[in-house]
């Protein structure tokens, strides 16, 4: 927290004694500075755990960053209480005594999802905190509500200062998300000595501290068999088919069939293990292809054979340094083109399951159909892994925003009441409204995309402007769709959104107008309006500032590809 912006805060001692010295730890760090007038009041429980101090430290950011310094005509007495009644991560808000407002959680996890709720339905008008009206109890139905981050090729993950990512994480926390997966790209490093390769490891320790701190699962997600760029050549693994081009192949996989293969993977999985033994893990996502795969005969197909057969070795090692660390096996771009990968994946883990948690699922469209119509393999939950930067654009964020209610209703609406979580696949801060929406889907399956929306542009925006963002949204995807860098379909209605997001602009506060999560819109749907202009040239003064903007929110002066950032100007 940025003590230089807090609001003075109590948290009262509400049973006994015993708690006078934990508590004024966690208060020190909030009200030192704090001079001016308080506006709100946090009451914690004497005997509580860190997770609730750290709740209602995300909380008091969120309202300083919204309302600044200023305060409400009277102070606001929040009480944040514990019952396991209400059940694992659910919260309840409803009125206390003396008009205090009471958010109690089935644990620390749901008071700081009841938090979230509350921030999100308060309001701060000329810099004045009102606390939310609603009222009620809320429980979650999916039990891994993730969020997958890839750090990689100079993205916001691997390029924002870790203050903001940790910043990040915990808004991710507010609105219910438990689980973050990070993957180390090694096939970008020699080794794990490579200064770059350091750096990296030491962004995604850095927010795995923060979503631990959160009160978040972590986890790893890899290929079984992808290693650095300086494996032997005699080791590396056999092409396979990819007729559809869609499983992709950097050509720095090992084949694990191979028994010197076999021991460089576990020697490289020793390595990465030891890089989060502190921290810990909780789980490990392991993934078929892209990278990772081997087309050689012992290990095709991959999905059926070297692919389960590496992962149970990996998952012996890493339980023995994390007994309780679950296993996610994922499936992604399985049978693409059909190998008989899902069926032997059915046989195999018919004889031996107890290794694996969770099957995951997904692809580049709709979900697979084998989980759906013919069962899980292994009767395991199934998670999803939902497309939210790439599908439809690229470069992936360049132009802004890239909002997607509809197509992800269309998508969930396919496994809603099947899956039990999933993580999303990220590679910045440009599908913020993206996350949000599964985030409330893994929450609350029958909640639509808009709803979520609504309560977004509600929260993050004004109540004034939440119809209008509500249509440019509804405009902007009608235009997502991106070939070659060009719109897919002749543009329509860009005029229409923009003028939307400009009057809705005039009438937002300074801290909504000039934050990330707005600007990035309003870009969208300027570089939507101004590349209709120009025949989807990118080219003029006004996408030269656009885009010049986004490169500075995305921290994207250093990429390493032209995947994540704005694209080039033509003269």
């Amino acid at each position: 927290m940025d003590c230089g912006k807090a609001r003075r805060i109590e948290m009262d001692k509400t049973d006994d004694a015993r708690g006078i010295a934990r508590l004024a730890a966690a208060v020190l760090l909030t009200i030192l500075p704090a001079l001016a007038a308080q506006s709100f009041r946090l009451s914690l429980p004497a005997t509580h755990g860190p997770l609730l101090d750290k709740a209602a430290a995300i909380f008091t950011r969120r309202v300083n960053q919204r309302c600044g310094a200023a305060s409400t005509a009277r102070t606001v007495t929040i009480e944040l209480r514990i019952s396991s009644e209400i059940g694992p991560e659910g919260f309840s808000i409803a009125n206390g005594p003396r008009r205090a407002i009471r958010v109690t959680g089935g644990d620390e996890h749901g008071v700081l999802y009841g938090l979230g709720k509350l921030f999100r339905t308060s309001r701060c008008e000329g810099g004045v905190f009102t606390a939310g009206e609603w009222r009620g109890t809320s429980k979650p139905a999916g039990s891994l509500r993730g969020v997958y981050l890839a750090s990689h090729f100079g993205n916001f993950y691997e390029a924002a200062p870790l203050e903001e990512l940790e910043g990040y994480v915990e808004d991710l926390a507010l609105w219910g998300v438990n689980a973050l997966g990070f993957s180390f790209p090694a096939w970008q490093y020699a080794s794990y000595d490579d200064p770059a390769a350091r750096s990296n490891l030491l962004r995604i320790r850095a927010m795995m501290r923060a979503a631990k701190s959160a009160g978040m699962q972590v986890g790893a997600l890899v290929a079984p068999n992808q290693v650095f760029n300086t494996a032997p050549a005699e080791l590396r693994a056999k092409p396979y088919p990819d007729d559809w081009g869609r499983r992709g192949f950097l050509g720095v996989n090992v084949c694990p069939s191979l028994p010197a293969g076999h021991e460089y993977l576990l020697h490289v999985w020793a390595g990465l293990l030891n890089q989060y033994r502190d921290i810990g893990l909780d789980f490990v996502t392991y993934w078929p292809y892209d990278e990772g795969g081997c087309g050689c005969p012992q290990c095709w197909p991959w999905g059926a054979r070297g692919y389960v057969n590496i992962c149970r070795d990996l998952s012996r090692m890493a339980r023995a340094q994390f007994p309780r660390m679950k296993v996610v096996l994922s499936t992604w771009m399985f049978d693409s083109p059909p190998a008989g990968e899902w069926e032997g994946l059915t046989k195999v883990l018919a004889e031996d399951t107890p290794w694996a948690n969770y099957i995951m699922a997904d692809a580049h469209e709709d979900y697979p159909r084998y989980p759906l119509e013919r069962g899980v393999p292994g009767g395991l939950p199934l998670l999803n892994f939902p497309e939210i930067s790439m599908w439809g654009m690229a470069p992936w964020g360049g132009y802004g925003a890239n909002p997607l209610p509809g197509h992800l209703q269309q998508l969930w609406n396919q496994v809603s009441g099947k899956v039990t979580g999933g993580l999303p696949y990220s590679e910045g801060i440009y599908e913020d409204l993206n996350k949000v929406i599964y985030s409330q889907f893994y929450w609350d399956p029958k909640r639509t995309a808009i709803e979520t929306l609504r309560e977004y542009a509600e929260s993050e925006f004004s109540p004034a402007v939440a119809t209008s963002v509500l249509r440019a949204v509804e405009l902007l995807e009608a235009n997502h769709r991106r070939k070659n860098g060009r719109f897919e379909k002749p543009p329509r209605q860009t005029r229409e959104a923009l003028e939307l997001i400009r009057q809705s602009d005039r009438i937002l506060s300074p801290q909504a107008r000039h934050s990330w999560r707005w600007r990035i819109l309003y870009l969208r749907a300027l570089i939507d309006d101004e590349l209709s202009n120009t025949g989807g040239k990118p080219q003029g003064p006004v996408l030269k500032d656009a885009f010049a903007e986004l490169v500075r929110i995305y921290h994207a002066e250093h990429v390493h590809t032209n995947r994540v950032a704005p694209p080039p100007l033509l003269p």
